[in-house]
């Protein structure tokens, strides 16, 4: 990226329903792990990791949460 330009990410929250911890939690409960559909866990965890990595490499300007979408902005 160069300097000043901005990073959408886009995020569908019906299905990235789970944090960070949450999703620890999570798997360390087979039984619990086992009850929720594997995409609602992908979903959070690639989510989860998407943003980690732009808060730390880049300027956070915005979010705006739209029915079942969340926009997150970044600027390098």
């Amino acid at each position: 990226m160069k300097k000043g330009e901005r990073l959408f990410i886009v995020d569908l929250t019906s299905v990235s329903l789970f944090d960070s911890p949450s999703l620890s939690n999570i798997a360390k409960d087979e039984i619990r792990y086992k009850k929720i559909p594997f995409l609602y866990l992908i979903s959070s965890y690639i989510r989860n990791s998407v943003l980690d990595i732009a808060y730390l490499k880049l300027d956070y300007v915005n979010k705006k949460d739209t029915y079942d979408w969340t926009i997150y902005e970044f600027q390098y």
